[in-house]
């Protein structure tokens, strides 16, 4: 036995050396880190996609209800003489209206001597370039009980609605 070094390998009553119980902890304690370091990656992952809806949606409901405001705007700033003039079918282009990223533009159609439909599409341009435009569709009406009114009246049975 010259030159030979001897190594004793101390066995449980199972037969599992020492050495190798070591070396099962080590590659468990690998797997372990592994396991909490894809959680901890999904969970960051899940709250970017999150932020992500949350702020299109945001942007969603500004284009909306900047439409809504064109709608609004194109009642308050009837021109009735001009409408007066229009024959049925006819659309014309409203002044747009535009704030920063938000952008709208309107259109009203003559429909019959009495009803008008006005469309405003209102859109906001991001920083990343993304677009987003919604529009909103308003059924109206200039004569009520046989007297015109100016501005007009919405009517009632359907208020507005939302198009695509």
């Amino acid at each position: 036995m010259r030159g030979r070094i001897s190594r004793s390998v101390v066995h449980d009553a199972v037969g599992v050396s020492a050495t190798a119980r070591n070396g099962f902890v080590l590659v468990a304690a690998l797997v372990a880190l592994v396991v909490i370091a894809l959680l901890i990656t999904g969970a960051f992952f899940a709250s970017g996609q999150e932020l992500g809806v949350a702020r299109n949606e945001l942007r969603d409901q500004q284009a909306f209800g900047f439409a809504e405001y064109a709608v609004a705007r194109a009642i308050e700033s009837w021109d009735g003489p001009a409408r007066e003039l229009m024959t049925p079918g006819q659309t014309v282009q409203l002044a747009p209206v535009s704030n920063t990223a938000l952008y709208s533009s309107a259109f009203v159609t003559r429909l019959d001597t009495a009803l008008y439909v006005i469309v405003a599409e209102g859109r906001i341009v991001s920083g990343d370039g993304s677009g987003l435009r919604r529009r909103v569709g308003v059924v109206v009406r200039t004569v009520r009980d046989g007297a015109p009114i100016n501005p007009p009246m919405r009517v009632t049975e359907q208020p507005w609605s939302e198009l695509y």
